[in-house]
């Protein structure tokens, strides 16, 4: 999407120009312009969008970084990988039996609650 949104942009440009001089032009030098607009930060394509660039450099070295990251997880603050624990869900036993529920079906079918036909159940 980025491509065809800054090939449109190029293609309004050589409009701008004028529709004579750009249908004069060959593919070469319609290439050519689109390098130079490249080149110049005008125009850009794919991935190559107009990020920021980080200009604040690290103070501290790759080995300053890996021993704050293992002494985190030694902390327990980070996990990573099959050693991951997510929290468990507590599972509580159901709190109705299977005789109770099938109880409450049958006096909600003779209150007429819920309404069951061969093919659907519609509660009510």
């Amino acid at each position: 999407m980025k491509v065809t949104a800054t090939l449109a942009a190029l293609s309004l440009g050589l409009a701008s120009a004028g529709l004579a001089q750009a249908a004069d032009l060959s593919r070469a030098e319609v290439v050519q312009q689109l390098h130079a607009a490249q080149a110049q930060g005008i125009v850009t394509l794919g991935e190559q969008g107009n990020y920021p660039i980080e200009s604040t450099p690290s103070t501290l070295s790759r080995a300053e970084v890996v021993n704050a990251l293992r002494l985190a997880q030694a902390q327990g603050q980070v996990e990573f990988g099959e050693h991951t624990q997510y929290p468990q869900i507590q599972h509580e036993g159901a709190s109705k039996t299977r005789t109770q529920v099938l109880s409450e079906l049958a006096t909600a079918r003779t209150d007429g609650a819920v309404i069951i036909s061969d093919n659907e159940q519609y509660p009510l």
